[in-house]
């Protein structure tokens, strides 16, 4: 179903699924005045406010724009209606069946959600771009920024509009304070003519990584220093907010107990990846890692590296769970059933 109606319905340019860089990128290469101001809106519980039937309009809408023919239309429209009405869910025993929104975690969710907004996007954005109101619009999932002309239209005019569109859907705005706004992971501020940028941190963050001398596998543990170090490398903020995500990175890592020394050598391997030309040889690699078959092991202590090392260049690749969970911790089996909380 979901291929299905994607073959009819064609993304729009006004989302972004490429998130952080790609947005981040097109944000440095933009050209501002004085004149324009920075709004970001997010949708409200999403998901659980979408209306039913207005999903069913914006789909009519897009097969009807693409010449989609009558019987496959009518096809689809009788499987969206049966997909729609499975938004039932079970708390304690018992079914629960919500008058508005679509089932949270559905595969289909996430599509049906795009279908409704980019309707939303065609209908009642456009014209404001066309117009040159808003110079810059996008949308990630339901988080969207806009930048516009604040000669021509103001962030009331546009959230009063946004806010009308459907009475179950709620847009909160958040207007820019001292020329700066933060949106996703990112601090977006204005200079003269140009957007500058840095790494946005939520105030609620503790910085928590998996302990340096936990009993886990390296690759595990430092994912996440990878994708931070990734992050400031790969994104055009500027060189003082890339030596502030530096000092950041750093206190991270002496927080969650790693030498500084092993933090420096992962931002050398991943300067080096990235200074690395494409070649043939680099090609070929990624494709035999996307051909491999990958096989789980749980890891108990780095002497399981014994028995994964035998699978090296087998085609076979090594992924390891862990063996101390929450989970686990929380949960004691007393033969067939299962009590969750703490026991003395």
């Amino acid at each position: 179903m979901y291929v299905f109606i994607l073959l009819f319905i064609k993304p729009t340019k006004y989302i972004h699924h490429h998130k952080l860089r790609g947005i981040a990128q097109e944000l440095h290469k933009l050209n501002i005045t004085e004149k324009h101001k920075i709004l970001t809106l997010d949708i409200k519980d999403l998901y659980v406010n979408l209306p039913k039937q207005g999903i069913i309009q914006s789909t009519i809408f897009w097969l009807d724009k693409n010449n989609t023919s009558k019987k496959v239309k009518e096809q689809l429209i009788r499987l969206l209606k049966i997909i729609i009405e499975q938004n039932y869910f079970q708390y304690n025993d018992q079914f629960f069946k919500p008058k508005n929104g679509i089932a949270m975690g559905s595969p289909t969710s996430g599509m049906l959600a795009e279908i409704y907004l980019q309707r939303i996007e065609e209908l009642h954005i456009s014209h404001w771009i066309e117009s040159k109101e808003i110079i810059y619009y996008k949308r990630y999932v339901d988080d969207i920024i806009i930048i516009f002309n604040h000669n021509k239209t103001n962030e009331i005019a546009i959230t009063s509009v946004m806010n009308n569109i459907n009475e179950q859907l709620e847009f909160k705005a958040t207007m820019e304070v001292n020329k700066s706004v933060n949106y996703l992971d990112l601090t977006i501020s204005r200079n003269i003519n140009k957007i500058e940028l840095s790494v946005y941190r939520k105030p609620t963050n503790a910085n928590i990584t998996i302990q340096y001398t936990s009993n886990h596998s390296w690759d595990h543990k430092r994912v996440a220093f990878t994708h931070y170090i990734n992050r400031a490398l790969m994104l055009p903020i500027t060189e003082q907010a890339r030596t502030q995500e530096w000092e950041n990175i750093c206190n991270i890592a002496q927080q969650n107990g790693f030498p500084i020394k092993v933090i420096k050598n992962i931002k050398e391997k991943e300067i080096a990846k990235q200074n690395k030309r494409p070649t043939r040889k680099n090609e070929k690699k990624t494709e035999q890692i996307n051909n491999k078959k990958w096989v789980t092991f749980t890891y108990h202590s780095p002497l399981i590296r014994k028995v994964t090392n035998l699978f090296k260049n087998t085609g076979i690749g090594i992924v390891f769970r862990a063996s101390n969970t929450i989970y686990q911790q929380l949960v004691q089996k007393i033969g067939n059933k299962t009590q969750v909380g703490y026991t003395k």
